[in-house]
């Protein structure tokens, strides 16, 4: 990069332009070009100086930006793209940019979906009761299933190459799990094969869950039909125990949704070693 000269030389030189030296012998003086001194005389007309812009990139396009407003643009429009939110800031950023500046504040691509129906009073008035509520005395009960052609979804390939595995587009059955969690700790967990329905979710209730339920604990489960039934009441307050529904369309509020996500991450991993998905999933439990 070229030297810049000082404002001193600057105005020495164009004030001796200015009291009648011509531009020819000014640059034979100075050593300067008459180009420069021209240029001197252009950012003079149109700013009323000649004092040099300063380096760095210029305002507008892919300008320095306040990254608190940037933040706040973000959360607002979580779901857009960089080109979006390019369109969005005036195509001020390009974006390359956009993306760097997410990345430097740790922001990353993810998306969870939650139920335009949820009730956030609801949702706020169940977290708050469970805060006051000991670890110990909480078991979060729930279903899961997953079904017999699952498998690994990705592997490794040559950069450019795509990676392919065998895969039965049509399931036959379903591996089915019901378990508690008590303290980050699995509990009474059973597996069958189809899905879960009034009659095999009340059986689990009578014949393994309340064997493993301590006076005071709290059951929490969803809100759907066959959990409400009277009989898993009954069957729940006779070992003392008492049950506290989600609030509806809150399934992310249940914890063991995420070991679910690890169980069944497992269980696709060992698949193509069993012939039924029963016995996979039986072969992972055994290690959870």
């Amino acid at each position: 990069m070229a030297r810049r000269y000082s404002y001193d030389l600057r105005m020495k030189i164009f004030k001796a332009v200015d009291d009648g030296l011509s531009i020819v012998k000014a640059c034979k003086i100075f050593n300067i070009s008459r180009n420069t001194i021209y240029r001197w005389k252009h950012l003079k007309c149109e700013t009323g100086d000649i004092k040099a812009k300063p380096y760095g990139p210029a305002k507008g396009y892919n300008a320095k930006i306040d990254l608190k407003e940037f933040e706040e643009l973000i959360i607002n429009h979580h779901d857009k793209t960089a080109k979006e939110l390019s369109i969005i800031l005036g195509n001020r950023l390009q974006r390359t940019r956009i993306n760097y500046y997410r990345k430097l504040l740790g922001y990353t691509y993810k998306k969870t979906h939650f139920h335009s129906k949820r009730d956030i009073v609801l949702r706020n008035e169940f977290i708050e009761k469970v805060k006051q509520l000991s670890k110990e005395n909480l078991v979060f009960i729930d279903e899961s299933g997953i079904e017999d052609n699952a498998c690994r979804e990705y592997g490794w390939s040559i950069k450019g190459t795509r990676c392919y595995g065998n895969k039965a587009y049509q399931h036959k059955s379903m591996g089915s799990m019901i378990a508690g969690l008590c303290n980050n700790q699995i509990i009474a967990p059973i597996i069958f094969e189809g899905n879960c329905n009034k009659a095999i979710f009340t059986t689990y209730v009578e014949t393994i869950l309340i064997k493993e339920l301590r006076p005071g604990q709290i059951v929490i489960m969803d809100n759907i039909n066959f959990h409400k039934n009277n009989t898993i009441k009954v069957l729940i307050e006779s070992v003392g125990c008492s049950i506290l529904f989600l609030p509806t369309y809150s399934p992310d509020l249940n914890p063991i949704e995420h070991y679910w996500f690890k169980i069944k991450n497992e269980i696709r991993k060992v698949t193509a070693q069993f012939k039924d998905i029963s016995i996979a999933v039986e072969h992972v439990m055994k290690f959870i």
